[in-house]
């Protein structure tokens, strides 16, 4: 006997009300019920050999991820969601199931040696989640997960008006919006559209790298709508006019804003500030 098809709606219901899945809002639970976008999202994953899948839910993505030769490693928050995963565990030998909060078990998983790393997000999580998995050692593997919206565009916006969260993820990764989709393609519908967005971690880049440049940036950003020579002078404890010849030794204008800085414009400052490292405040 086949598995059911997880993706469709009736059988996603049916999956839920088994196994006793009520969908939570508090965990972000909206299970892809549209094979059509199931499949785009798996054509943009390609065939890996094996892949790391955030919030697997009721599995409809691992589904189709089992189903073309992919090994999955499933984590999954929810114990009931968990259970639902057995389904596909009797037709699938290559997949396992993880339960526990992704955030304390991504040392365990960044051991694994996925190729990729993919999921469906909620917006809580998203914040705490992508600096630390872009920070997984050596480095980390492509990322394809779905986000809200909003959050996935301004992600992947150009520099103009960045927030701390955007650079915490730009200086360690390209961030690609592949497509958006709708709520309707979800049981149950969320209230917003979602995007699959795609992470590629930059060459050369290193996480203590990255912290160092965020860890100046803090203190800037705290200054977010004045021109650049006031947050640094801020964030160094040192007068707006010493703070501008910084940035022009940089070879940054004192008169921009932090949200417009490039994380490699983020890097010139932290080697021109005194001593070329983050300040401690």
């Amino acid at each position: 006997m086949s598995a059911p098809q997880l993706c469709e709606a009736a059988t996603a219901r049916a999956v839920a009300r088994r196994f006793g899945v009520s969908p939570s809002r508090r965990l972000g639970q909206n299970f892809l019920v549209d094979r059509g976008v199931r499949d785009a999202i798996l054509d943009v994953i390609g065939a890996p050999r094996l892949v790391v899948e955030i919030g697997a839910g009721l599995g409809a993505l691992t589904q189709g991820l089992l189903e073309r030769g992919t090994a999955v490693l499933a984590v999954e928050l929810d114990p009931a969601c968990g259970a639902a995963l057995g389904l596909l565990r009797r037709h699938h030998p290559g997949l396992r199931v993880l339960q526990g909060d992704v955030l304390r078990l991504l040392p365990e998983l960044a051991r694994e040696g996925a190729d990729k790393v993919v999921g469906n997000l909620p917006y809580q999580l998203t914040g705490a989640l992508l600096p630390r998995l872009l920070a997984w050692p050596p480095a980390p593997p492509p990322c394809h997960l779905v986000l809200q919206r909003e959050v996935a565009h301004r992600l992947a916006a150009a520099p103009g008006d960045w927030s701390l969260a955007t650079l915490a993820v730009r200086a360690l990764a390209s961030v690609r919006v592949e497509f958006d989709i709708a709520p309707a393609s979800f049981w149950p519908a969320p209230r917003v559209h979602s995007s699959l967005v795609s992470l590629g971690a930059l060459a050369g880049e290193r996480p203590a790298e990255a912290e160092a440049v965020l860890a100046l940036a803090r203190g800037v950003f705290a200054a977010r709508r004045k021109q650049l020579r006031n947050g640094l002078a801020g964030a160094l404890g040192r007068g707006p006019d010493e703070a501008a010849a910084i940035l022009r030794q940089a070879e940054i204008d004192p008169s921009r804003r932090p949200g417009t800085l490039e994380p490699e414009e983020w890097s010139r400052l932290l080697r021109a500030c005194p001593g070329g490292a983050a300040p401690t405040r």
